[in-house]
């Protein structure tokens, strides 16, 4: 990825934050008080304009924890503005 590819990235990022700030403060609930394990269930739904679902879910595996981490991380990090 090129710079400026990072810094348009770090851009949407920001208005995103800005714009979600309720999924932002959960995200980092749940990393704080290391609720997330593995063995741990992730489920999203997405609901559209017309009242259509989609569900998917997964497992945390032991394999997912560095990964997982590392997305903890981001949001422990990235304040509010």
């Amino acid at each position: 990825m090129n710079p400026m590819e990072l810094l348009q990235l770090k851009s949407a990022w920001d208005t995103f934050k800005a714009n979600h700030p309720k999924l932002i403060s959960f995200a980092k609930t749940v990393s704080k008080e290391n609720f997330l394990d593995e063995g741990s269930l992730i489920e999203l739904t997405v609901t559209n304009s017309s009242g259509e679902a989609k569900t998917a879910n997964i497992r945390v595996k032991r394999e997912d924890m560095e990964f997982l981490r590392r997305i903890q991380e981001m949001f422990e990090n990235s304040g509010s503005r």
